[in-house]
C-alpha cells in the first residue's frame, strides 16, 4: 500500500520535532552558567587544544621576530712578507721602494721578521724606512724609534773607513766674549753628530766671532749652520739660539742642531721629515734615533759643491 506524499512529510516533521523537544526539554536558556560550570568548560577546551612550548603565551602573545644579526666583519688577510735574499749585503737605501707600495705597517712586519731571522742590520734598515720613507702615524713612528734605539748598539757603524766619510763643517757665530766658551762645546757636539751618523760624516767645526758691541748685556745669540768642506759648497739655512747659561749651553746647542737638521732634511728631500722632539725627550737621543743613517748621508750629499755652471742654492751667511 502506498503512503501519500502529504503524510510522509507530516511524519518526517513530527519525528524531527519530537527529537528536538526531547533534547532541550530540560535545558534552561535564561539562567547563566555558574562559575564552576564555566571553569569546567574552560578546562575541557584547553584540554582539547594542541600542546605548545609556552602554553601561557600560546594564545595571547604574538610570535617574537628576531632581528637578523649583522654579518661578522671580514678581516683582510695580511700580505705575505717577502724577505728576498737576506744573505746579500744591503745598501743604505734598502727597502726604500717598498714604502710607497706597501706602507709603514708592512715595513714594520718585515723588520720584525728580519730580526727573528737574526738579520739585525737589515731589520734596522727596515725600521729606518718606516721613519724616513713611509708616512707613519704617531704610534708607528714611536714603535720604529724604540726599535732603532734598541738595535743601533747591536750593529757595527755603517762606515768604518775614514776615507769614505763625507766631510761637512759645523759653523757657529757668536760674540767675541763667548768664543772660548763655545769652542769646546761645539767640538763635543761635532763628535756626537759623527757617532749619530754611524761613521758616515766627518764633522769639523768653525767658530766665527761677531764684530758687534761686546758690552751689550743679556743672553748672547749663537748662529748655527752647516756647509760642505769645499770653499764653494752649499749651506743650510741659519738657525739661532741664545746662551742662557754655561751649564745649559750643551743641551741648548743639541736642541738647536736637531731642529736645524730636521728643517734641512724636511725641506730639501722628498723623504718624510724626522719626527719632532717630544716633551722631555733628550735632543741627543733624538739625534741618534729620529734621523736615520740614510738621512745623514743625504745631508752630506746636499752640501757638496754644485756643478760649476750652477750658482749655490744657499749662499754662506755673513756673521756681523
Amino acid at each position: 500500500m502506498r503512503v501519500p506524499n502529504p503524510w510522509v512529510l507530516l511524519l518526517a516533521l513530527a519525528v524531527i520535532v519530537s527529537i528536538w523537544w526531547y533534547g532541550i526539554r530540560k535545558t534552561d536558556f535564561l539562567t547563566p552558567p555558574s562559575a564552576s560550570k564555566l571553569a569546567e568548560i574552560r578546562a575541557q577546551v584547553e584540554a582539547s587544544l594542541p600542546e605548545t612550548d609556552h602554553p601561557d603565551d600560546a594564545v595571547s602573545a604574538p610570535p617574537v621576530v628576531k632581528e637578523p644579526e649583522p654579518p661578522a666583519p671580514v678581516e683582510k688577510p695580511k700580505p705575505v712578507i717577502e724577505l728576498g735574499d737576506i744573505t746579500r749585503t744591503p745598501t743604505l737605501h734598502e727597502y726604500s721602494n717598498l714604502a710607497p707600495r706597501k706602507g709603514a705597517a708592512y715595513l714594520m712586519d718585515l723588520a720584525v721578521l728580519l730580526e727573528a731571522k737574526d738579520a739585525s742590520q737589515r731589520a734596522l734598515l727596515a725600521w729606518e724606512r718606516v721613519l724616513d720613507t713611509a708616512k707613519p702615524d704617531r704610534d708607528q713612528a714611536g714603535t720604529a724609534i724604540a726599535a732603532i734605539i734598541r738595535l743601533r748598539p747591536t750593529v757595527p757603524d755603517w762606515n768604518t773607513e775614514r776615507a769614505k766619510t763625507i766631510a761637512i763643517t759645523l759653523h757657529a757665530g757668536t760674540g767675541k766674549k763667548y768664543v772660548k766658551t763655545l769652542i769646546p762645546v761645539l767640538e763635543k757636539s761635532a763628535r756626537e753628530l759623527e757617532r749619530a751618523s754611524a761613521g758616515i760624516l766627518k764633522v769639523t767645526t768653525l767658530v766665527h766671532a761677531s764684530r758687534g758691541n761686546p758690552t751689550v748685556s743679556g743672553p748672547a745669540p749663537v748662529a748655527l749652520w752647516f756647509t760642505g768642506s769645499a770653499k764653494n759648497s752649499l749651506s743650510t739655512a741659519v738657525l739661532s739660539f741664545t746662551i742662557q747659561s754655561p751649564q745649559s749651553l750643551h743641551d741648548d746647542l743639541r736642541k738647536a742642531l736637531f731642529q736645524l737638521l730636521r728643517e734641512q732634511l724636511g725641506q730639501n728631500t722628498a723623504r718624510t721629515p724626522p719626527v719632532a722632539l717630544a716633551d722631555r725627550e733628550k735632543a741627543l737621543d733624538a739625534l741618534n734615533s729620529h734621523i736615520t743613517r740614510l738621512g745623514w748621508a743625504e745631508l752630506g750629499t746636499q752640501l757638496k759643491p754644485p756643478p760649476k755652471k750652477d750658482e749655490p742654492l744657499v749662499k754662506k751667511p755673513k756673521v756681523h
